[in-house]
């Protein structure tokens, strides 16, 4: 069986890294494609060779006094650089200061530095972004921000030598609006330094993302390409193939050979050499071979998820070619779009990734074809001509195509269901649906039903989920700032959003933005794509500055303020921001319910300070009562008509102004939850609270990320 050698290296890896269920599945696959032959013998000891020379652990990095930079990418005042320190590769951070202006100057350079090491976090909250999965990944052996710079000078070597021209090419490719630019790079170098929040979004949402990376698809266009030139010039078909054999190579090293363009290439390479000696291989056997091949030099790049989508849908596509032969064009490529689209949320759900857009089919056929067949040819023209001018009509051309791409994605975003989210699924139902997927598989080879069932068991899963999620509340790690998400009765409620300071001087291509990049997609995960409400507690950045942010990916119903005259300058601008929304505002005070669950304790309507006008709620939710106190001061706390709590959220993110003794007195809190940023300029939280509280379990986002309270108790992200 052409995939054996992809179940064996798979099989190894997970024995190494304790993936049970996926050495149970490998072992199958093994046994299935098991035949007694020399072939098979020789594939065991080579690829077995291969991965243990590859997977011995590095040794520890001494002290780092000169790094080699690979690669940069700025944002705003920031700059991530890769580097090579001790045969070992590092991200080293740095900020920009106006006394320098070198940035991507220093990709190709040998340089002196002074490094301070800093944590690598995990996952902090559901649905947000792992650190140390993605080092790992990407083989990164530690993580650095550089305390002085010393002399760099040109890194020796025929790679530093290819870093270097690339770099000169970007500078000249970033002279063209930055639209088009980044588009070229993308297409071409695969590089994604340019990328904007906005256009990096849409693709997302709409599953387009894997259109303007580098991939199989766009080396199959320049093979084309450089094959109807070189038979234009009346070169030999042999001579053609000899001549790509040598240029592909050239390619993938003025590309960095990232793991994308590695795959591509080694497929293509393989293919016309095969081609070259009069050959046709089997196509699943050449993926299959190339992916073997990659994890046994890159075991970790089974955790990539563009590693699993590519191979993974590549491989289901050619084993799956009975399902769209005898379909007519153009519904084959619909069908091909739809199972796709399963399959790549299934995927997605590994990394916590649960938007997908029911108009995601028709947009791969549509927009896909428009980025392969129109701007993928002429980012590769405009690319040229940056080098050797030559038609002055090709980049005002490119810079069209790209302007119909972007208000087409703007009008799609429009539709009605242009985006959805599904249940982050437990593995057991995960695994339920993956066989489901693969039973409609094999009955729509028989039936046209078939098509239907792995929509149908999406579907299922999701409503499960809905159905059996009991009471709880979570109370997310937005660094220093507040967000907490109550689910009781089927309804959703947020209460403040988090917000991140920034004192960068130039704009940054892909601000931080706690509302969109934390809040949005954990209630993603819970497949909410609307709420019920929005509590903002008061107008201080830390609790609203994620607002605009999560207002932009999830509907609220309604928003509810404290009730003031709102005539000071934070007040208006909150009102200003949220009447631009369109969203409904309700004011509420001390006395009110929200919901008969939720009681609104502060504010009365006199304060004079902005933390003491914060909201405070009593919350009973899961059989617990829950204190939401906001930023409010002691003085405030002693006005509260509050009994006993179950838990209490320590006020202002553990500042000794606010969570007196008398109300833990009064209250008698079991568990405390404090949230606050690590590290923080405000030294939150302070040690008079911890002395306070001590005695009671204290929980701290933190320490321990996003904190989820239910009936059997409270549960931190990190165990």
């Amino acid at each position: 069986m052409p995939l054996f050698p992809l179940f064996f290296i798979i099989l190894l890896i997970a024995c190494k890294e304790s993936l049970w269920f996926v050495a149970v599945l490998a072992s199958i696959g093994v046994l299935k494609a098991w035949s007694l032959s020399t072939f098979h013998l020789l594939t065991i000891c080579g690829l077995s060779l291969l991965f243990l020379f590859h997977v011995v652990t590095p040794p520890t990095l001494k002290e780092i006094t000169v790094i080699d930079i690979l690669d940069a990418k700025q944002n705003g005042d920031r700059i991530r650089y890769l580097a090579e320190a001790q045969t070992q590769t590092i991200v080293v951070a740095a900020t920009l200061d106006d006394a320098t202006h070198l940035d991507y100057e220093r990709i190709g350079q040998r340089c002196e530095v002074t490094l301070k090491e800093v944590p690598v976090l995990p996952r902090m909250n559901e649905g947000g972004f792992d650190e140390a999965r993605w080092m790992r990944t990407e083989q990164l052996r530690g993580k650095y921000e550089v305390e002085q710079w010393g002399d760099c000078s040109e890194t020796p070597g025929y790679e530093a030598n290819g870093r270097r021209i690339r770099q000169r090419w970007m500078a000249r490719i970033e002279q063209l609006p930055i639209k088009q630019a980044l588009y070229i790079e993308a297409l071409v170098l695969g590089e994604d330094r340019l990328m904007d929040q906005t256009t990096l979004e849409r693709f997302k949402k709409f599953g387009l993302l894997h259109a303007i990376v580098i991939s199989g698809s766009h080396i199959a266009f320049l093979i084309w390409t450089m094959l109807w030139v070189l038979k234009k010039l009346r070169l030999t078909r042999e001579r053609r193939y000899e001549f790509l054999l040598a240029l592909l190579p050239l390619y993938g090293w003025l590309t960095e050979w990232s793991p994308p363009v590695t795959r591509a290439v080694c497929v293509a390479m393989f293919l016309l050499f095969c081609y070259r000696i009069s050959r046709r291989p089997d196509p699943l056997m050449v993926v299959a071979w190339v992916a073997s091949l990659q994890l046994a030099v890159s075991f970790t790049s089974l955790y990539d998820v563009g590693f699993q989508l590519t191979v993974g849908l590549t491989i289901f596509l050619l084993l799956s070619r009975n399902l769209w032969e005898g379909i007519p064009r153009p519904w084959n490529w619909l069908l091909i779009s739809m199972w796709a689209q399963v399959m790549t949320s299934l995927f997605l759900q590994l990394t916590e990734q649960t938007e997908l857009s029911v108009w995601s089919p028709v947009l791969n056929i549509v927009l896909g074809g428009w980025i392969e067949w129109i701007i993928l040819p002429l980012s590769f023209l405009a690319s040229a001509t940056i080098l050797l001018p030559t038609s002055t009509t090709i980049i005002p051309l490119h810079g069209q195509a790209i302007s119909l791409l972007d208000q087409s994605l703007a009008w799609v975003e429009r539709l009605p269901l242009s985006s959805l989210a599904l249940h982050l699924l437990p593995l057991p139902l995960w695994a339920a649906v993956v066989a489901g997927v693969f039973s409609g598989w094999w009955v729509a080879e028989r039936k046209w039903f078939g098509h239907v069932i792995p929509l149908l068991c999406l579907a299922l899963a999701s409503t499960w989920m809905d159905v059996r999620t009991g009471e709880r509340i979570t109370f997310l790690d937005v660094g220093q700032g507040d967000s907490t998400v109550v689910e009781k009765d089927g309804e959703t409620f947020v209460v403040d959003t988090g917000g991140a300071y920034s004192l960068s001087k130039r704009p940054p291509l892909r601000p931080f933005d706690p509302g969109g990049q934390i809040v949005a997609p954990f209630l993603y995960t819970r497949s909410e794509k609307q709420i019920d409400g929005l509590i903002l507690t008061h107008a201080d950045h830390d609790h609203i500055g994620g607002l605009v942010g999560l207002l932009q990916k999830v509907q609220v119903d309604t928003i509810y303020l404290g009730r003031y005259d709102n005539e000071d300058e934070k007040r208006q601008e909150l009102v200003k921001t949220i009447e631009a929304t369109g969203a409904g505002v309700e004011f509420v005070r001390s006395g009110q319910r929200i919901r008969p669950w939720l009681r609104v304790l502060a504010p009365r309507g006199s304060e004079e300070e902005e933390n003491d006008r914060s909201i405070v709620l009593l919350a009973d939710v899961a059989g617990k009562r829950v204190l939401l106190t906001g930023d409010a001061s002691v003085d405030q706390e002693e006005e509260w008509s509050v009994g006993k709590v179950d838990i209490l959220k320590a006020g202002h993110h553990g500042s000794k102004t606010s969570t007196g003794k008398e109300l833990l007195e009064r209250t008698d809190p079991e568990i405390v939850i404090i949230s606050a940023g690590r590290n923080n300029r405000y030294g939150h939280p302070h040690a008079e609270v911890l002395e306070r509280i001590r005695g009671r379990t204290i929980m701290r986002t933190d320490q321990e990320g996003m904190i989820t309270c239910s009936a059997t108790g409270c549960e931190p992200m990190l165990k």
